[in-house]
Order: structure tokens, then C-alpha cells, then sequence
């Protein structure tokens, strides 16, 4: 009897470690819109889905965009606070998400607990509000009101019966009536990267207040929209805002202090009549996305410095565990390989792979771009021999999903710098159009199909272009980069005009 009571002893043990395990898989929901991921709990995930895709309607009911959803959709990642510092670790404390716009990924990274509440679904309302202006209206919107827009529709609380919007933010609140405001000509010159300490979170909340007053004063809006036109014909800043508000900006911030002490309300908008429950696919991902998560975040989204490749490798080999890998285990180790390691060793991981997962995009894609970085360190003969084998898989990797943006931007880069007959070149130009118009949140994207325009004399088409991008506050370099060009593109059309 004994022996009986510890067998189910056992059996029990066992069974509590396999619902356990089973509890702490990631799972995957898929809509229209938005991939998300999340560990442990299917539910989780769902209701965050949910509520991003009614996010999304509330925008478009805002904004006026288009109803049809691009076919770009935002993955977002549920992090805990130690998932999110082993992906994100140079970000330092105090960052509860991020949102990332790169070529292989476009993507918002969230802290997000069981009971991280509102604080939680306002960080990825900020980071989704972000991801749909640059997607749906990509023009030179000064930097302020991109965070400012972000900031007030983030805090929307999404009711049984209706929505409000313009909830206040405690923490900008107390930071405008306790210290001292930035001069308002810096407001609308500078991005908040330009601005150091404590100013930053001042930027912060005068964006927010600018944009709640433009929300809900009567008549600003058309104002604002005055404004932005003049911005977007390359009128200076200051009297572009004098052109469509018709007062200085020293008198806009008096303006702003007096309706800060109104204490400004939310407004609550009815619930539309009928909302369709949006279409969900779920699934539950191989079990190496357990231990793998985390570090791919870094791997494809984060900063790698050159010191730390070789640790970073070694570790996601560690995390991988033996072969044979499942799909997610051997798709991120040949990734890393093409990034920090060898090409060939991703090349030897992925041959047996494709060999039996014909129709794997992700798999098409690395050998790709496995065959196109061996090839950035050849010439000659073995160069070109190296670009056509990229050429071959990213090419049957765009049969099988033609809007798959990091498949045609390497397909595009294989091209680059290569001898093209006319024909080669208008299929090159247009494949980096079609790449700018999936993913505009991208500056590498944008910026190479700017260039690619202005040497092809398509000024007026590469201009909107590049003012979007110099006008980014999460451009960086790129922002940089843009204002240049954009500048020399500017004289080039004035100097079309004169002759």
C-alpha cells in the first residue's frame, strides 16, 4: 500500500511539473494588426491583443486614417522586469518599455505584470500611438507633438459603455506646476534626445499639455494643421508656428500655463454600437522560447558592442541546449551565428532545415542574408557567385510572403553598389519604395529609398521623404543624416526653379 501511495506520490509530482512547465510556455496571438507574446498566460495575451486592437479604432475614429490595416503588424513582447533588462540592459533603470523600428523587427517591448494595471497598458498605448502615426501619417510633424499625441492618447481608459481620452498623467501634471518650464522656441526646435536631466521630462510634459490643448480647444486643431503645412514647405520653425497660431511662442506658453491651471478635463466619446470581436489566432511556441526569448529581444532590437558578441553568442548557444533544436531554438541560434559568429556554421544549421521546411520564411530569409554578409567581406567572382545564392533564397522567400519587409530590404541590398541594366534598376528602386511604404518607421528604410530617389532626380518624391525622418525624435543619426540631404535636395529643387 505503501509503494502504491509514493507511485502517485511520483505520478503527482511529475504531473505538477508538466502543468507547471506547461503553465510557464510563451504564447503567440495573432490579429489584424499585432502579433503579441507573452509568457505563462494565454489569456494575458489575448486581452492585451484585444485592447490594442480597440486602441487602434479609437485612433482611426480620431485621426481620420484609412480603415484598411497595413500588413505590417507590431509584435509586441509582455516582459518581466528581468526579461526586460537581459534584452534591453544599456537602457538603464526607470524604462518600462520601448518601441524599436528596425528592418529585421518593428516591435514594442513592455514590462507587464499580473498586476501592473494601467501604468502597463499606457506604455504600450504610448509606443502603439508612435507606431501608428509614423505608418499612417508619415509626414514632417514636429517632435513635440509626435511624444505630445503619444502622451494623450495613451492614458485612454476603454469602458464597457464608452472611452475617455485626455486622462491626466499624475507625473507630467506634477512636473508642470512644480518646476521650471523650457522656453517654448526650444519645445518646438528640439527633439527630447537634445535635451538633458530633468528638462527631458519637463519636454515631456509640456508636449503633453500642448497636445491635450490642441485636442480639446475648439479652432487650435486647424491652427496646428496651418502650422504643419507651413513646416512641411521648409518655412523656419518659428515662423511657421506664427504663420498657423497667430501669437509668439512666448505668448502660446502663457497661453498653455493658464489652461493648466483649468485643470483640463478627459472627454468621454460612446462606444460605437457594434464592434466585431477582432479575429484571433493563438498558439503556443516550442519550449526553447522559454529560455531563448529574452536574449533574441537583444539580439534582434538591442545595442550589441563588439566586446560583448562572444558572450552573447556562447550564452545563446548555452540557452539552445543540444541539438536537434527545435524550430525556435535553431532559427535564433543561426541568427545569432550570422550576427556574431560564422555564416557558414548559420549556413551548415539552416541546409537540413530548409531541406524539410521548404516554405519557411524565416528560414529562406537567414540563408539569405547568411550568403549576403559572407558576401560584404568578398570581390570579384566569389562576391557575385555569393550574392546570387542571396539572391536565390530571398527571392523564393518573397514568393511566399511579398510583404515581408526584411526579405526586400536584403533582396534590395543586393543590388547596391552592383552593376544594373535600366530594367534591374527600376525593379531595385521599386523594391525599396514598396519596402519605405510597409514599414516608414524604419530610417534606414526611408533613408536609403531618399537617396536611391535623388540619384534617380526624383527630388519632389525623395523630399516629404526625408522631412519626416529629419523631423523624428527616435531617429537619432538618421534625423541627422536626413536634415542633410534634405537640405542639399531643397537647393537642388530652388535651383530647378531658377533655370
Amino acid at each position: 500500500m505503501r509503494s502504491i501511495l509514493v507511485a502517485i506520490a511520483i505520478i503527482c509530482g511529475w504531473l505538477t511539473l508538466a502543468a507547471e512547465a506547461q503553465a510557464q510556455r510563451w504564447h503567440s496571438v495573432e490579429t489584424t494588426g499585432f502579433t503579441v507574446f507573452a509568457e505563462g498566460s494565454e489569456r494575458r495575451a489575448v486581452e492585451v491583443a484585444d485592447n490594442l486592437e480597440e486602441f487602434d479604432s479609437l485612433l482611426r475614429r480620431m485621426t481620420g486614417a484609412p480603415a484598411e490595416r497595413s500588413p505590417t503588424k507590431l509584435q509586441v513582447y509582455l516582459f518581466s522586469t528581468g526579461q526586460f533588462e537581459e534584452a534591453f540592459s544599456y537602457l538603464g533603470n526607470n524604462i518600462a518599455g520601448v518601441y524599436v523600428a528596425r528592418s529585421e523587427r518593428i516591435a514594442a517591448y513592455s514590462i507587464f505584470s499580473p498586476n501592473s494595471g494601467l501604468g502597463s497598458q499606457d506604455t504600450l498605448f504610448h509606443e502603439y500611438a508612435h507606431h501608428f502615426m509614423y505608418q499612417y501619417f508619415n509626414n514632417a510633424y514636429p517632435a513635440w507633438y509626435i511624444e505630445g499625441f503619444a502622451e494623450v492618447v495613451s492614458t485612454a481608459a476603454l469602458g464597457t459603455q464608452r472611452v475617455v481620452i485626455g486622462r491626466a498623467n499624475e507625473g507630467r501634471v506634477r512636473d508642470l506646476r512644480g518646476g521650471a518650464w523650457i522656453p517654448m522656441e526650444r519645445l518646438l526646435t528640439a527633439t527630447p534626445f537634445q535635451i538633458d536631466g530633468s528638462d527631458r521630462s519637463m519636454y515631456y510634459a509640456q508636449a503633453w499639455l500642448f497636445a491635450h490643448y490642441l485636442l480639446l480647444t475648439p479652432g487650435a486643431n486647424t491652427q496646428f494643421l496651418t502650422y504643419v503645412r507651413a513646416l512641411r514647405t521648409g518655412r523656419d520653425p518659428m515662423e511657421a508656428f506664427q504663420e498657423g497660431f497667430g501669437v509668439t511662442p512666448e505668448q502660446m506658453q502663457s497661453t498653455l500655463s493658464l489652461y493648466l491651471r483649468g485643470n483640463p478635463n478627459a472627454i468621454a466619446l460612446g462606444r460605437p454600437a457594434h464592434v466585431a470581436t477582432p479575429q484571433m489566432d493563438v498558439s503556443t511556441l516550442p519550449p526553447s522560447a522559454d529560455r531563448l526569448m529574452a536574449i533574441s529581444g537583444r539580439l534582434f532590437s538591442g545595442f550589441i558592442r563588439d566586446d560583448d558578441k562572444a558572450t552573447l553568442l556562447a550564452r545563446i548557444r548555452q540557452l539552445a541546449g543540444p541539438e536537434p533544436y527545435d524550430d525556435f531554438a535553431l532559427l535564433t541560434v543561426a541568427r545569432a551565428e550570422i550576427r556574431l559568429g560564422s555564416t557558414e556554421t548559420a549556413r551548415t544549421l539552416l541546409e537540413p532545415y530548409l531541406a524539410t521546411h521548404t516554405d519557411s520564411r524565416d528560414g529562406l530569409y537567414l540563408m539569405g542574408l547568411a550568403y549576403l554578409r559572407e558576401a560584404d567581406d568578398a570581390r570579384g567572382e566569389p562576391r557575385t557567385a555569393l550574392l546570387s545564392q542571396a539572391r536565390r533564397y530571398l527571392g523564393r522567400g518573397y514568393r511566399l510572403d511579398g510583404n515581408y519587409v526584411p526579405t526586400l530590404v536584403r533582396y534590395a541590398e543586393t543590388y547596391a553598389g552592383e552593376p544594373m541594366d535600366d530594367a534591374t534598376y527600376e525593379n531595385y528602386v521599386n523594391i525599396l519604395l514598396l519596402a519605405r511604404q510597409l514599414a516608414p518607421q524604419v530610417g534606414e528604410i526611408s533613408l536609403n529609398a531618399a537617396h536611391v530617389l535623388l540619384r534617380a532626380h526624383r527630388v519632389r518624391e525623395a523630399i516629404p521623404i526625408l522631412r519626416a525622418l529629419a523631423y523624428d525624435p527616435h531617429a537619432g543619426g538618421g534625423a541627422e543624416a536626413a536634415q542633410r540631404l534634405l537640405a542639399e535636395a531643397e537647393a537642388e529643387l530652388a535651383g530647378s526653379h531658377a533655370n
